[in-house]
């Protein structure tokens, strides 16, 4: 024999679903913007190593680098 749910019971469930959902988008919400965050953060840093880096004419070749001969996105045509 199967007993009758209460009848705040299911309004509870649904409660507790709905309070969960919106719990779980505030948190995908953050994440989004901590991503956008941390990508500008990452961005501004690359942009500074690349001002910051030195000309490749003032090593010599027996010079050991920091930054090797590579071109990378910040590197100018030569």
């Amino acid at each position: 024999m199967q007993s009758q749910l209460p009848e705040w019971e299911p309004q509870l469930i649904n409660e507790a679903i709905d309070t969960a959902e919106r719990k779980l988008e505030k948190e995908r919400a953050r994440a989004r913007n901590r991503a956008v965050q941390l990508a500008r953060e990452q961005a501004y840093h690359r942009l500074a190593v690349a001002i910051d880096r030195p000309s490749r004419s003032t090593v010599s070749g027996d010079q050991l680098t920091l930054f090797g001969s590579t071109p990378t996105l910040f590197d100018l045509d030569e």
